[in-house]
């Protein structure tokens, strides 16, 4: 049994249907057995968590070709999400010119001396002469 998909799949491999020139992301949605070929009877690789992003080459019945952790193995199609790609709302912004202001040149004043105050004796006294 295994030889025969084994042979479906090299010649699968070599007519280009098996795989596609451009490799596209996915998201596990839960978690998923990596297998070696595109089926139950094929054993599990390894475990792929939840959330985790594969590379998808190609597509067999329901069974996907992904790239995970440098290794390419089968995970079932109906694992697998488009990621959600958030991309940044551009808005125009319109910014007012500021008002013109007039700005006057300040002159500056001197204080003048504050007048000396009365009753206050402002010569030296000489009281012991």
């Amino acid at each position: 049994m295994k030889s025969k998909i084994a042979s479906v799949l090299a010649a699968a491999a070599l007519l280009g249907s098996v795989g596609s020139a451009a490799a596209f992301p996915r998201v596990v949605t839960d978690l998923a057995a990596f297998r070696s070929g595109p089926g139950l009877d094929f054993l599990p690789i390894l475990a792929v968590p939840p959330q985790a992003v594969v590379d998808v080459q190609g597509h067999i019945g329901g069974w996907s070709r992904v790239a995970y952790a440098g290794k390419i193995g089968f995970i079932a199609s109906s694992l697998l999400a488009r990621p959600i790609i958030v991309k940044p709302v551009v808005t125009s912004v319109v910014v007012a010119p500021a008002p013109a202001v007039a700005v006057t040149p300040v002159v500056a004043v001197a204080p003048a001396p504050a007048p000396a105050p009365v009753g206050l004796i402002t010569a030296p006294l000489r009281i012991f002469e």
